[in-house]
Parts: structure tokens; C-alpha cells; sequence
């Protein structure tokens, strides 16, 4: 509840909260040329029950008037493989400006785009990255999974049952090589972050073994610590009583106000 308020009273995030807030939720929208790039979680295909495949903002997104689409990173995969992806199917793009919205494992890839691939022509056109519920500098819950050598074992054997080298495992570990760097964007490259802040009451079955094994690094959201899953540079948006599937009755019209406010922005002051 602490970082919760103190996210709220800060001067560089209670502006754009406050924005966001004030924006009606209508019914109908006029269609823009900008273009929503979604890039999907970790088991998108395997389990989009769990709000992975982020097909809902994409939704709202639609609804709100922009072009959207996701791109067709594998479900399970490297950060190195489905970054790869990622810069084949934006190097394909041809709409005027873009924005990324990234989920999870997502934000994670999308920095790596970032990282490999800096002299990229869509660079330019990109006007911001949307980090919901991410983990643009990996996750404590990999670093759990691979504390012991029979807890690294048993991750080693799953991720032979999906096919996939334990290597997504380790690029996902906070002491990897591809997150030791400073994150730093391009200049015109404007920065959002959705944090999901639950108390222990919220966060639902699935995870809370998993929010259990990393509450000593402080608060979470069952996959990465809460002050670990922002873009530093950036402004945050803080989600109470969500955990890392961010599902909750606030989440509707929270997505259809912060799309009515992306729709109103001009380019990033230099």
C-alpha cells in the first residue's frame, strides 16, 4: 500500500494518472493511422485463458479506434529467438507511427530488440512502449528457479517437455548478461508502465506459490518484484489489487480511458 501511494503522489506519475482518469469512456471512435503492435506473454498459445495472449486490450484497443497487431513470437521461446521475430515483423511495418504494447516476458524481448538491433529503420517510428505488467529487466521468480541444483534440474526437465532450452530460463534470470546495462531509450521514445501492486489477498491460485518464494525481495506480483517490472525513464500507472495476470474489474475501463488518452498524443517533446 506504501509503494502503491507513493507512486500516486509523485509529481512525474500523478500528472499522467490524473490524465488517464479524466478521459471518458465512450462508445465510439474515430479511426487513427497510428498503430498498436502488441507483443504477447510467455504460454500465449498454451494458456491465453490467463490474460497471456493480451487479445482483451487488444479489444479495447481496436474498439478505441487504432490498428492493431500482434506480433507472432513462438509461446515458448528464447528472449534471443522471439526477439528475432519481433525485428523481422517490425521491419515489415509500414504505418507512420507505432506504438509497442508489450506483456510480460514481452517487455523483456522488446528490450532486446532494443539492445540487437539499434540501427533499425522502424526505430524512428516508434512512439512509445507500453510495459504491462513486465519484465523489461528479467524476473526474481527465474532467479528462484534456479537458486539449487534440483531446482534447476526440475526446470531443465519442463522446459524439455515444451521443447525449449533451459537457456530461456537463465536469459530471464535479473543477474543475465543482456540486463546488467542501463536502459536507455531513444530520445523520441516515450515510456509507459502498467505495475500491478496486490497484497497477499490478491493474488490468485496459480501464483501464489510463486509469490510466496520471492516475498523477500519486497513487494510482487508473483512473478517479479513491483519496483523491477518499470522502465525507469518512464511514467508508471499503478494497479491496486491486480497480481501479474492483471485481471480485475478496474482493468476494462482502465484500458478504455488510457487508449482515449494515446489517442491525444503528439510527438514526444525533444
Amino acid at each position: 500500500m506504501l509503494l502503491y501511494r507513493a507512486i500516486l503522489a509523485a509529481p512525474e506519475h500523478a500528472a499522467f494518472i490524473a490524465e488517464v482518469d479524466a478521459q471518458p469512456v465512450h462508445r465510439e471512435h474515430k479511426a487513427t493511422s497510428d498503430k498498436i503492435i502488441f507483443i504477447p506473454a510467455l504460454f500465449h498459445s498454451h494458456y491465453p485463458e490467463t490474460g497471456a495472449d493480451a487479445k482483451l486490450a487488444q479489444d479495447i484497443a481496436r474498439a478505441c479506434g487504432f490498428q492493431v497487431e500482434a506480433v507472432p513470437i513462438r509461446s515458448v521461446a528464447t528472449i534471443s529467438e522471439n526477439a528475432e521475430i519481433i525485428a523481422d515483423f517490425l521491419g515489415r511495418q509500414t504505418a507512420p507511427r507505432l506504438w509497442i504494447f508489450a506483456v510480460s516476458k514481452g517487455s523483456a524481448e522488446f528490450r532486446r530488440f532494443l539492445q540487437s538491433h539499434p540501427d533499425s529503420s522502424v526505430i524512428p517510428r516508434i512512439a512509445g512502449w507500453i510495459n504491462a505488467c513486465g519484465l523489461p529487466a528479467g524476473c526474481q521468480i527465474a532467479d528462484h528457479n534456479l537458486a539449487t541444483p534440483l531446482r534447476a534440474l526440475t526446470y531443465r526437465v519442463i522446459s524439455r517437455m515444451f521443447g525449449v532450452s533451459i537457456d530461456m530460463l537463465r536469459e530471464l534470470s535479473t543477474s543475465h548478461a543482456f540486463w546488467q546495462s542501463k536502459l536507455v531509450l531513444p530520445g523520441h521514445m516515450r515510456a509507459i508502465s502498467f505495475v500491478a501492486i496486490p497484497l497477499g489477498c490478491h493474488i490468485q491460485t496459480s501464483l501464489v506459490g510463486r509469490y510466496s518464494a520471492i516475498n523477500s525481495t519486497g513487494p510482487n506480483d508473483g512473478m517479479v518484484s513491483c519496483r523491477d517490472s518499470v522502465i525507469d525513464s518512464g511514467v508508471i500507472y499503478p494497479v491496486w489489487g491486480c497480481d501479474h495476470f492483471f485481471r480485475g474489474p478496474q482493468v476494462v475501463l482502465l484500458l478504455y480511458r488510457f487508449f482515449s488518452w494515446l489517442k491525444l498524443q503528439g510527438p514526444h517533446p525533444s
